[in-house]
């Protein structure tokens, strides 16, 4: 039943996506838009999305759920990044291989899976994906600058301020205060937080749309490189998280969400450091693309696996 919802929400996915690149494509969303809508999208809409997801599902028992999940979380970017250390792809170029490191790493979550966990699950799997997915946003940066850019190293002091900061984890908090707070959000501010909330799906899925919309130099090596990282990415990595959740007793819910997760596409942040510090941007907007294309069947595969395995 759960791998038909999440075909059909493929679809609707897609059709956001399809804007995105049609807008690229004729010049109403150029490169500085897209920059304005990414930053607004992860700055605004989703703090904004996880806000209001918090306060109205928080629980005790749902509390004593995220801790297992944030456990979890840990431990598979723990397990992620000593993978990402085999010599599993010789052929990489170190531009090359700077990508496929990060793109093991951090996967595209923010932009992409949390549409399809709210599609599926909808305000209380917005809560869950967005816990699992505090390890990998503080990776998305820590690690993204010191993967593209070596000579780069941030004092321990640095790492917990940008850390400390973040959008989404200062929402949480603010959720978490709110829940406890004799003071109860205003309605009419709560109404208004929900209705710009509710604008993350669509907003978020046009700016991948515009970026997939860009020009890629296509070859039969960097097919093949792509192809395994597409394995690895959408498969290998999504298996390992399945397994391992259901061998420490997470429940079904948490399971599924965090198998998805770890089932979406390259990161496409990773586009963006590779252009800022001179590395491998084609190679990089490349491995977004594909994985991207790829992923809307390869989750639809996943589900199928998933249930049958839960």
């Amino acid at each position: 039943m759960m791998t038909l919802t999440l075909l059909n929400l493929q679809v609707t996915l897609l059709t956001y996506m399809g804007i995105g690149v049609v807008l690229s494509k004729t010049g109403m969303i150029r490169d500085g838009d897209q920059h304005f809508l990414s930053e607004l999208v992860l700055n605004v809409l989703l703090p904004i999305s996880v806000f209001v997801s918090f306060v109205e599902n928080i629980s005790f028992s749902l509390l004593k759920s995220l801790a297992g999940v944030l456990f979890a979380a840990i431990l598979l970017e723990m397990l992620i990044y000593l993978f990402t250390k085999l010599p599993l792809q010789k052929d990489l170029t170190p531009g090359q291989r700077s990508v496929v490191r990060y793109s093991y790493l951090v996967s595209n979550g923010g932009l992409i899976g949390t549409p399809v966990i709210e599609g599926l699950y909808g305000s209380v799997g917005v809560m869950i994906c967005n816990v699992f997915l505090i390890p990998t946003r503080i990776l998305a940066f820590a690690a993204g600058e010191s993967l593209f850019n070596p000579e780069i190293h941030k004092s321990k002091k640095a790492i917990c301020y940008s850390i400390l900061t973040n959008k989404v984890i200062v929402a949480i908090a603010l959720a978490l205060l709110a829940s406890v707070s004799p003071v109860a959000v205003p309605v009419p501010v709560f109404t208004a937080l929900k209705a710009v909330g509710k604008c993350l799906s669509p907003f978020s899925l046009i700016v991948i749309g515009s970026l997939l919309a860009q020009k890629i130099t296509w070859d039969r090596g960097i097919m093949k490189k792509l192809a395994i990282l597409c394995f690895y990415r959408l498969f290998g990595i999504a298996f390992a998280a399945l397994f391992l959740c259901k061998g420490i007793g997470l429940d079904a819910q948490c399971t599924t969400i965090a198998t998805l997760l770890l089932g979406m596409p390259a990161g496409s942040t990773g586009a963006i450091f590779a252009k800022k510090y001179g590395g491998d941007s084609m190679f990089a907007a490349a491995a977004v693309f594909v994985t991207t294309i790829v992923s809307t069947g390869s989750l639809v595969i996943l589900m199928a696996v998933i249930e049958r395995v839960l």
